[in-house]
């Protein structure tokens, strides 16, 4: 079992992506930067930063690009075939991850 610290992988993502926005990048910049700049991170990594990043275009109200959109797909797609216990999620960490889902897809 390959155990994660959620909020931690949240926190990553979301430092990330404000250190883009504080530098002056639109949204839309931002987020392609910090999907450039961790290119190669694991799977539920990249699931988890996908998710969190679109729930702060979903909160702020923001419109995604095509190209985050299609990445926001798969990783969706991605995350419901998950067996998040396999990576010591507690069930109030999965029940907060599945409703970002659904935030998330509500985007699309």
């Amino acid at each position: 079992m390959e155990e994660i610290n959620f909020y931690q992988k949240k926190y990553e993502a979301l430092e990330n992506f404000y250190g883009w926005i504080d530098q002056g990048r639109e949204y839309d910049i931002a987020v392609e930067q910090s999907i450039y700049y961790n290119h190669g991170l694991k799977e539920i990594d990249e699931i988890i930063q996908n998710v969190t990043i679109a729930t702060r275009y979903s909160r702020s109200g923001k419109t995604i690009s095509e190209p985050f959109k299609k990445r926001l797909e798969i990783s969706i797609s991605k995350a419901k075939m998950l067996d998040l216990k396999k990576f010591g999620l507690m069930d109030e960490e999965i029940k907060v991850f599945n409703e970002e889902i659904e935030e998330a897809e509500a985007l699309l």
